[in-house]
């Protein structure tokens, strides 16, 4: 079992300055090879002079070209040209030297781990000190919200009225929903003696207004299994499906993005580890490569169908090389849940 993904803010802020360390020794004193591919030192300072032509709008970029040997200067709409070089020449720079080139816009990447709007399955969640994933919007009972793993809560099988934020910080702008249904576990009627069943590592959380919430989307990165987790649009869900040995399973989630196995194993009566839980009924995916990681749970799991997905079911957990992964199936979600609109 995936247990929720523990990230101390302390931890988060020691990251950074670990990165920004390394940051700075890439940039530290030049050598011979690090001159050369910054460019002759006279134009490097022509470059710098160019940082004013950012007041403009419409200027992308400024660059000091090694290739040519030239500034050059990007610019998204040819019509501020007149501009660039009224600003050269204050600037004391010879337009002829200078290459105008158009360009887009460029844009910063948002990952499964940014805050996105309005809220879909695959991204990053936290709740108190734990980081997971979100399973799938839905309507239960006329109700919009969300699903995610049972586990992924202040209190596993309880209606305790966890409160979830997207993408980290437990600040009013990031609050996106709290639970109201987590079915208790059961003891007896088939449950092994000693052990507390459900069918499920599942629950529903209301969306708090105003946050933005489409039933039936889905997170999508540039690709299965390449390790991304820069979103490229979205899945829609158009059904939901039970999966067969045989079948290519997916999965988006916040630590390993995109990743799709075989599924191998159906209806597995699975004991999460550290527990006496038994979850009745799971299903098994398997990849030679690493297809689920801790933070990945309440992941969806589905089926591509078409221009859309059929969802499958929430990940709960995986073995500890990450090339299995375990999920409650749909039918067993809304055993427990009730019926979900997911479209």
């Amino acid at each position: 079992m995936f247990n929720k993904h523990q990230t101390p803010l302390r931890l988060i802020l020691l990251s950074c300055l670990i990165l920004t360390g390394l940051a700075f020794t890439t940039r530290g004193p030049f050598s011979a090879e690090a001159v050369k591919a910054q460019g002759p030192p006279d134009l490097e300072a022509q470059h710098r002079r160019l940082l004013p032509l950012f007041e403009l709008a419409g200027v992308v970029f400024t660059d000091a070209d090694e290739t040519t040997g030239r500034l050059a200067i990007g610019v998204i709409d040819p019509g501020v040209r007149g501009l660039v070089r009224a600003r050269l020449a204050a600037l004391g720079i010879a337009a002829d030297d200078v290459d105008i080139v158009p360009t887009d816009d460029i844009l910063p990447l948002t990952t499964l781990r940014d805050k996105v709007r309005p809220v879909q399955g695959g991204l990053q969640i936290r709740f108190s000190g734990y980081l997971c994933s979100l399973s799938f919007p839905a309507s239960r009972n006329g109700v919009l919200g969300f699903v995610t793993a049972s586990h992924c809560s202040d209190r596993q099988g309880s209606e305790d009225g966890t409160l979830y934020y997207q993408p980290l910080n437990q600040v009013s702008d990031e609050f996106i929903g709290q639970e109201i249904v987590d079915p208790a576990f059961f003891r007896g009627n088939g449950c092994p003696k000693g052990k507390k069943c459900r069918y499920s590592d599942a629950n529903f959380s209301e969306g708090a207004g105003g946050v933005g919430i489409t039933p039936g989307a889905i997170a999508k990165t540039t690709g299965p299994n390449n390790g991304s987790l820069v979103l490229n649009g979205s899945f829609q869900i158009n059904d939901k499906a039970a999966a067969a040995v045989g079948d290519t399973a997916n999965k988006v989630g916040r630590t390993t993005g995109w990743t799709q196995g075989m599924v191998t194993r159906t209806c597995v009566d699975t004991g999460q580890s550290g527990s006496n839980i038994v979850v009745l009924c799971q299903d098994f995916v398997e990849n030679d490569v690493q297809i689920v990681g801790s933070g990945d749970s309440g992941s969806p799991v589905f089926r591509l169908a078409g221009s859309g997905v059929s969802l499958l079911g929430t990940l709960w957990g995986g073995n500890s090389a990450g090339t299995l992964l375990v999920y409650s199936p749909i039918a067993n979600i809304e055993q427990e849940l009730g019926q979900l609109i997911v479209r």
